[in-house]
């Protein structure tokens, strides 16, 4: 991504300026421009009559299926936030770590979507079927790797579900996962070797609730984010910033 291509407009409405992208650690700079889901961040985010608050939240660029970049942000709460409004199946499906299929509707217009959990901010994130290109990747890989997919594991890849390969003499996993950029991932090894990934990033993700931290100097710190403020900045949105902030709302 290019820096003419940077939503700094977008990024204002969360309180990170040109010259505090420019001052982020390179680690978290590279995460965002390569459309990674972020770390923790606890942002200050503009308020009411000149205010700021402290918002713990992460963020990702992603690009809608007009190839127009987007700005979704995902904000720590205490409790599963199900404004997506999944069904009970749906919602036991993703807190047992899935990544589901869900048409939208809004008027007349319906969008077909993956939609998952991220353990660490209870937020659902999601992101349109037709930008994860699931089917061409598994056109590629039955290219490359010269191996022949049955029609029930290739619906069970597009649903969004993790299948197992055999690629020569190796196993290989490839799933929906809506963290990464291209919105999925291929894991050298079987099903249990992509569950045990699976375990040890959410593991290494909740070990102290580290994140990255803007202080009063305008320097960003990586460093333990206390469950007290999380909670504490997420009672205190007003009403109107409740309406604004994006759980997975487009900015």
């Amino acid at each position: 991504m290019k820096n003419e291509q940077i939503p700094f407009e977008k990024f204002a409405r969360i309180g990170i300026t040109k010259k505090d992208f420019a001052q982020m650690p390179d680690p978290l700079r590279e995460a965002i421009l390569s459309g990674q889901l972020t770390p923790m961040l606890r942002l200050r985010v503009p308020a009411l009559h000149g205010r700021e608050m402290e918002v713990p939240m992460k963020i990702q660029l992603v690009y809608d299926k007009n190839e127009q970049l987007q700005l979704l942000t995902y904000q720590m709460h205490r409790h599963l936030d199900n404004r997506l409004r999944l069904n009970d199946s749906e919602l036991g499906r993703v807190r047992g770590g899935e990544a589901i299929q869900k048409e939208f509707h809004r008027g007349t217009d319906r969008t077909l979507r993956y939609v998952q959990l991220d353990k660490e901010t209870n937020s659902l994130i999601y992101r349109d079927v037709a930008t994860v290109k699931m089917q061409q990747k598994l056109q590629e890989l039955e290219k490359v790797k010269d191996i022949s997919l049955g029609i029930n594991q290739r619906q069970a890849a597009t649903e969004g579900k993790p299948v197992e390969l055999e690629v020569g003499h190796e196993k290989v996993t490839v799933g929906v996962d809506l963290r990464e950029p291209q919105g999925f991932k291929v894991v050298k090894g079987d099903m249990e070797e992509w569950q045990r990934q699976e375990a040890i990033r959410y593991d290494d993700a909740h070990e102290g609730y580290m994140g990255y931290v803007q202080t009063d100097e305008n320097r960003w710190e990586y460093k333990q984010i206390v469950d007290k403020l999380q909670y504490k900045d997420e009672q205190m949105l007003s009403e109107k910033q409740k309406t604004e902030k994006s759980k997975g709302m487009r900015m």
